[in-house]
Order: structure tokens, then C-alpha cells, then sequence
């Protein structure tokens, strides 16, 4: 996996450790330029659907949360049948580590780590999340003594596939809830149980429970009580004793409910200047880890402890003067390596780090450092990506400079120019130089046409890695400026002329038709008012030609004359005044039919030889 990219963005770097459900690697992401941690899938697990369905979902659940106390999942992927979680890189040690190196702690500073721990359950417990798997495994601590729990939401999706995995159990056994070794229903009340048994284990510095196997320790959380922290280590403070008792009640209604409850109690008590000024002696701690050794061997003989104390007392006394023997031997062979033999460290691994601080790391344990090799690669320049030997390993002080290849950071090339070129030719130019694709935008453009690229990012003769995206920008022709249609229905169509005119708009099609409206008024427009056009579209219009004309027939009774006579018909409308017939007639043309066309009402007068003869409204 060293080396491998998955995601297309996070390149694996080393491992760093793992358990029997998967294993986890240190990584540096590329798009963020970060370091990460990455718990990739065994292949076991892998393979098994409802354990990766689980899975997925049990880990997208857990990215929601969002807390100081809480390692961040940062992404959740698959790659070629490869499962993986993507997670908050956190420097420090487990406290697992901790406790084996320094148990049994001082009370002080285990409530300090319990309520921070208490503070990452109560924000998963509200977003109904149930770790299910709390153990100093999954508790880091910082350099500076900020406390991030891991592993959120895993536990569940492992329950049905690890119970029967002798391996992968061992490890979390000892922290079981009796509910969850009866496999029964499991909320929050289980976390409280399993902090419980990691506060006891590092006030202590062993876990209550021990056995041959993980079904052996199930047993014993079903079935038996604790042996008290007072029996352990002497004048422990009883406060505190009743509270870590109170975590580990069989019953889960017997404990505390809720993790800021515990928080609350810890804080009361921790004012207690009996729990705060409370250190165990280092014969304490030394009688706790060497008691810790021979359980077995009490266990073997517990037959025999019931022939009576003093017999009993007895084997105490002895083993305490063993215990002090075997320390003051200890001692001289301490002494006589100082003088006799070369100091041995174990060798810490610095892939990943600069130069510089690589053999700062180094020279810390007493190590020297040698550049080896330089060469172009994926991480930054200066960046250490091998070493000879690998990390882990014990070496003296006096070995050999540990040799280094460093990265001369990715092979760079020139950046060519696209602009000008059309869209097809600036990709085709992008990929034959070693760049990939960047981002496409779009802009108007009066100096290039439709089409053509007129920006890019990173500009042309820059020397870049290969494979560094170049985003560019395509021409959309001119900018074309946008209208809004005004009104115009209702004006005179001479004023509508110059409006359209004023407003970079064109006179389209005009078209007269008849209207209760007036002559030269607009009835209709397109476009519409309040219509987005661009600038010289067409306007068309549908001009009012005034009133339908009306058609009557007008009947004239003519004077009984002996001669001819002139008749003349007079009229006026919306049209104006005009004269529509004029003619001689005689009395036997009486009464005379005239046809009469005109627009709104029509004023009609009659006049015989120039004399008014008859006056009317049509």
C-alpha cells in the first residue's frame, strides 16, 4: 500500500499501526495538502457486504460529528475492493501507551482525562451515536494534553463480525459492558460501563477483569464484581473509588445515565483536597505491575490461600522481599550496562517530515542523518519519502547515518499558452504538455468571437509540476445589452416611434386595425411590457385605425318642384367633414335611397338647390 494513491488524492506514506479489523496509515492529501490518517479495511471485512454496508454507514454517521474531543472523519471511500476512512491525523500517544509506561496514574490527572473524554461522549450521545468500543486504544493524547477520542460510529458496524474473531476481540473484551457480552441492547449507558473499566485500569494500572480468553473475560463482566481500587492500592481515595464503582454497576440503570452526569460528579470531587493531592508511591506502582504479572499464579493457587492468613501473609513477605531483590538486582545490571554496553533507541520512522526536522527527530535519540538521494515525486520539495533502515526497529547510537531520499518535489514542465486557441485545441495543447484540465468559465468578450479562449490560470512560461490544472476562460462574443421592453400600448403611435428609437429598439411590423380605441393608438405590442430583450430587436405593433366604418342607407323625401333640383348630402364623423353626394334629381326619384359610410356617429345634413333640407344623427 506504501506509495498507492486512493481517491485519486490521498497517497499513503507508511503504516502506522492496526488492529484486527483493519489497518491504519499515515497519508498526505493532496488537494488540501495535509496529513491524514486512513483505516483501510482488512480483506477479510472487505468481502463481506453487510459488514461494509454497516460499515459505510456506521462511518458517515460519525463524519457528522464535529467536536475538539473527537478524532474528524474527514471522507469515507472505495477503490478496487478497497474500504477506507479518512480521518484527522492526531500526534501523540495512546493511552493505553500511557498507562503501561507510567500506571497507576495519579487521580488528578485521570479525572482530566475522563472529562474530556466525557465531553466527546455527551456530543456523540446526543446525535444518538453510540461509541460501543471505548478503550484506551481509542483514546489519544496530544503533546499538549488534549484528549480525541477515535474510532466513532466502528464498533457497531464490527459487532456482528468480530465477536467470533478471537483476535480482534481480545483486545476490547476486557472493556465490555455486561449487556454487550450478553449480546443484548447496548445505548448510551455501555460507553459509561467501558469508561468505567479504563478509569479503573489507569488508576490501577490493570483491568478488572482478567482470563484466558475473551469469552473467559465476558463472563466475568456478567458475573462478577470488581476487586476495589482500595485492595489495589492503599488509602485510595473513597470518593473517587464510588464513583468508578458507580461507572461499572452491572445494572445499567445503577449507573450514571448520562456522561455529563459523570463530568458533573468528577468536577465535585476533584475539589477534594484528599483525590487531589493523592499520588500513588512508586513501590505502589511497582507492586501494582508486579502484581499484576503473577495473577495467574494467584488465581492457580487460590485453593491453597484457604489454609489461612497467615500463610497468606506469609507468601506476601516473601514475595515483597523478591520484589525488592529482584529491583536492587535490576539496579546493578542497570549500572553495569551504563559503563559496559552502547545505548540502544528504537529507530522513529520521519518519512513524511522535512529534512530539516527529520534529522532534528534524529539527532534527539542520538542518530546521525545522511541525504542519499534526491529525485523528483508527488510530495513537496524537501520532504522525506525513505529511509534505510525503516522505522520501528531498535539500533544503537552509534549506527550508521541513517540514509534519506528526499523529494526534489514533482518534475515541473512549462505552462504553454491556450489563449487564443478555440476550446477543443486549448484541451488538446493542455494534455500533450503533461497539464490536466482545470476548471472551465465563461465571459463576453469584445475583441474575441464565440468560442475562443481569452484567460488561463497559471499563466503561459510558468514552470509547474506536471499534472497542475490549468483553468481557462472561453469567449461568449460580444457582450449583448439587455432591455426591458417598456410600455407602449395606449400611446400615440408617433410618440411610440421615438421611444422605440431612444431605447436601441427597432420598429418591426405595424399593423392597422379597426378599435373603440383612437385613430394612431397602440392596442397590442410584441415583445411584452417588462420583457427582457436584447438591444435592436424588432418591436411590432398593432396600431388602432380608429372605429369600424358604419354602413347605413339614408332615405331623403324629395319637394314636389316642377324642375330639376340639386341634391347634396353633407356629413361628419370620426373622419371629418365631407361631402358625400351631390346630384340632380326630380320629384319621381322621391324618396331617394343614398348609401352613407362613416365612423362613430355619424351628422348628416341634406340641402335641396343650398337651402337646409333635413339635418340628423346616424
Amino acid at each position: 500500500m506504501i506509495g498507492k494513491t486512493l481517491g485519486n488524492r490521498y497517497v499513503i506514506l507508511e503504516e502506522i499501526g492496526g488492529g484486527g479489523m483493519a489497518v491504519v496509515y499515515k497519508a498526505r492529501c493532496t488537494l488540501l495538502n495535509r496529513i491524514v490518517a486512513i483505516k483501510v479495511l482488512r480483506p477479510e471485512y472487505s468481502n463481506d457486504e453487510n459488514f461494509v454496508m454497516r460499515f459505510r454507514r456506521e462511518a458517515q454517521a460519525a463524519a457528522s460529528l464535529s467536536h475538539p474531543n473527537i478524532v474528524n472523519i474527514y471522507d469515507v471511500g472505495n477503490e478496487d475492493g478497497i474500504y477506507y476512512i479518512v480521518m484527522e491525523y492526531v500526534e501523540g500517544k495512546t493511552l493505553k501507551e500511557m498507562i503501561k509506561e507510567e500506571a497507576p496514574l495519579p487521580p488528578a490527572r485521570v479525572i482530566e482525562i475522563a472529562k474530556q473524554i466525557c465531553d466527546a461522549l455527551e456530543c456523540a450521545h446526543k446525535n444518538k451515536i453510540v461509541h460501543r468500543d471505548i478503550k484506551p486504544h481509542n483514546i489519544i493524547i496530544t503533546p499538549e494534553g488534549r484528549i480525541k477520542v477515535a474510532d466513532f460510529g466502528i464498533a457497531r458496524a464490527s459487532t456482528g463480525s468480530t465477536i467470533t474473531n478471537t483476535g480482534s476481540l481480545i483486545g476490547s473484551a476486557h472493556y465490555l459492558s455486561p449487556e454487550q457480552a450478553r449480546g443484548g441492547f447496548t445505548d448510551e449507558r455501555s460507553d459509561i460501563y467501558s469508561l468505567g473499566v479504563l478509569l479503573y485500569e489507569a488508576l490501577t494500572g490493570r483491568v478488572p477483569f482478567n482470563g484466558d480468553s475473551p469469552v473467559a473475560v465476558a463472563l466475568k463482566h456478567i458475573q462478577e464484581d470488581p476487586k476495589p481500587i482500595s485492595e489495589i492500592i492503599p488509602g485510595f481515595p473513597p470518593l473517587l473509588e464510588n464513583v468508578i464503582m458507580k461507572c461499572m454497576a452491572k445494572s445499567p440503570g445503577d449507573r450514571f445515565q448520562r456522561a455529563a452526569d459523570l463530568k458533573r460528579e468528577l468536577m465535585k470531587i476533584e475539589k477534594d483536597l484528599e483525590v487531589a493531592n493523592f499520588k500513588p508511591s512508586d513501590l505502589e506502582r511497582t507492586m501494582v505491575l508486579e502484581m499484576d504479572n503473577i495473577e495467574p499464579v494467584h488465581q492457580n493457587e487460590s485453593k491453597k490461600q484457604k489454609k489461612g492468613h497467615s500463610y497468606v501473609r506469609g507468601i506476601a513477605i516473601i514475595s515483597l522481599i523478591a520484589i525488592l531483590f529482584a529491583a536492587f538486582s535490576y539496579l546493578g545490571v542497570l549500572l553495569a550496562r551504563k559503563y559496559f554496553e552502547v545505548p540502544e533507541v528504537v529507530l522513529p520512522n520521519v518519512i513524511g517530515y522535512s529534512e530539516e526536522e527529520a534529522k532534528r527527530i534524529l539527532q534527539e535519540r542520538n542518530l546521525k542523518a545522511e541525504v542519499v538521494e534526491r529525485i523528483f515525486s508527488d510530495a513537496p520539495e524537501g520532504q522525506v519519502i525513505d529511509q534505510d533502515p525503516k522505522g520501528g526497529i531498535t539500533v544503537k547510537i552509534n549506527h550508521p547515518p541513517i540514509s534519506l531520499t528526499v523529494s526534489k518535489g514533482p518534475k515541473t514542465v512549462t505552462v504553454p499558452r491556450i489563449i487564443g486557441a478555440t476550446e477543443t485545441e486549448a484541451i488538446n495543447i493542455i494534455n500533450s504538455n503533461k497539464f490536466k484540465v482545470g476548471k472551465r468559465s465563461t465571459e463576453y468578450s469584445n475583441e474575441y468571437p464565440a468560442g475562443i479562449v481569452i484567460d488561463q490560470n497559471p499563466r503561459e512560461g510558468l514552470q509547474l509540476p506536471e499534472g497542475t490544472e490549468i483553468n481557462y476562460t472561453v469567449s461568449l462574443g460580444p457582450e449583448v445589452k439587455k432591455i426591458n421592453m417598456p410600455l407602449l400600448i395606449g400611446k400615440d403611435l408617433e410618440l411610440v416611434e421615438k421611444e422605440i428609437e431612444e431605447n436601441g429598439l427597432v420598429l418591426g411590423n405595424v399593423e392597422f386595425t379597426p378599435s373603440d380605441s383612437k385613430k394612431n393608438t397602440i392596442i397590442e405590442q410584441d415583445p411584452k411590457p417588462g420583457a427582457e430583450v436584447e438591444e435592436g430587436s424588432a418591436v411590432n405593433l398593432v396600431v388602432s385605425s380608429g372605429p369600424p366604418v358604419k354602413k347605413v342607407n339614408l332615405s331623403i323625401e324629395l319637394p314636389p318642384q316642377p324642375s330639376k333640383f340639386m341634391v347634396k348630402i353633407e356629413i361628419s364623423d370620426d373622419l371629418g367633414d365631407r361631402i358625400v353626394y351631390n346630384k340632380k334629381h326630380s320629384p319621381k326619384d322621391s324618396p331617394l335611397e343614398v348609401p352613407i359610410e362613416g365612423m362613430g356617429v355619424i351628422h348628416v345634413k341634406v340641402w335641396i338647390d343650398d337651402i337646409l333640407w333635413s339635418e340628423q344623427k346616424l
